[in-house]
């Protein structure tokens, strides 16, 4: 927490107030034709290959001083370590090819020890091998050796990223990795609100901070029922508008998760609210598959058969697994949108 604490931009300059809410001006005029995450991430893992770590330095500190976004709004900041803090295969990927991957990181690392994006980027690649090593299932069905292995690579990324830390460039991804741990590890409540205080004070419109102390409150980690909710509808009232409404959207899509086979309802949350949110984000970033998916999970978790219908009308057959975890699952849904 004393890095947190002390975790400032090295010049201060001129920051957007919260009140200029979630997009600045600069990245709706600089950036009129945004990039799908797929077309950026290629673009990063191919840099990576390539080892060009000058190339990789300068798109980090574009996507951190532009504070531009890709198709669906998301950070370009965040996609960006998003592609590099795992594997790039995707599926079947081994302890090996993890194991691998961290050696990749390491030389990066090696070839350039005064870079913080290299190190944050080492913390997030920790940070995935720690989760693949638990897994994805209830905490009393994790194996032994699983935790072991979560606790001891948790510990290699709070090392990394007081390393980077110590460096120059700051980074508002460093706080979000610091959230991911404070999740890992159970970190007293107030320590998490403080983390989120200093986060949204260094970087105030960087969304992605609402949407992992969200996941923090809900009741399956650290929470109550009913306060992730709240806390969206907090942080919405506050920044108004077309922003508030968007990140209502964004908070309501960490409480939608299709995480059994039935239909679970969105208690406590507005779907009117949700729905500007999205129509907002749409028309402000063009919408993604990943949103465009989670929209379509909410329309059908608040019994909203014209809105799902719609929704799945324009995906298809390109559903997110993330989303609805199997295909079965995603048919249902959109056999019962499609009934009378």
């Amino acid at each position: 927490m004393a890095a947190v604490r002390d975790y400032v931009r090295p010049t201060e300059s001129p920051k957007p107030s919260i009140k200029m809410g979630l997009s600045s001006q600069k990245t709706r005029s600089s950036q009129p034709q945004l990039q799908t995450e797929r077309e950026y991430e290629q673009q990063i893992i191919a840099l990576l290959a390539a080892e060009d770590y000058d190339g990789l330095e300068l798109a980090a500190r574009d996507a951190r001083t532009s504070r531009a976004r890709i198709v669906g709004g998301v950070w370009q900041l965040y996609d960006f370590y998003d592609a590099l803090c795992r594997p790039p295969l995707e599926q079947h990927v081994t302890e090996a090819d993890w194991n691998d991957y961290v050696e990749t990181i390491k030389r990066w690392n090696s070839a350039r020890p005064e870079s913080a994006t290299a190190r944050i980027v080492l913390a997030g690649t920790y940070a995935g091998f720690a989760w693949f090593a638990r897994g994805g299932d209830y905490a009393p069905n994790v194996s032994r050796t699983g935790w072991k292995l979560f606790g001891e690579r948790f510990e290699l990324v709070k090392a990394t990223l007081l390393e980077a830390a110590r460096l120059k460039d700051k980074c508002p991804y460093w706080f979000e990795l610091v959230q991911t741990t404070a999740l890992a590890e159970g970190w007293d409540r107030s320590l998490v609100k403080e983390t989120l205080d200093k986060a949204i004070a260094f970087e105030p419109t960087y969304y992605h901070f609402y949407r992992e102390y969200a996941n923090y409150l809900q009741p399956k980690w650290y929470g109550r029922r009913g306060e992730t909710q709240r806390f969206g509808e907090q942080i919405a009232n506050r920044l108004g508008g077309d922003d508030g409404d968007i990140i209502y959207f964004e908070i309501a899509g960490v409480v939608a998760c299709q995480c059994q086979s039935q239909k679970t309802p969105l208690e406590d949350l507005s779907w009117p609210r949700i729905q500007l949110g999205y129509i907002a984000l749409r028309q402000r970033y063009g919408i993604s598959s990943l949103k465009l998916n989670r929209y379509a999970l909410m329309a059908y978790s608040s019994d909203d058969k014209v809105a799902a219908n719609q929704a799945f009308a324009e995906i298809g057959e390109d559903w997110d697994h993330d989303v609805w975890k199997n295909q079965k699952t995603f048919e249902d849904a959109k056999a019962w949108a499609a009934s009378q």
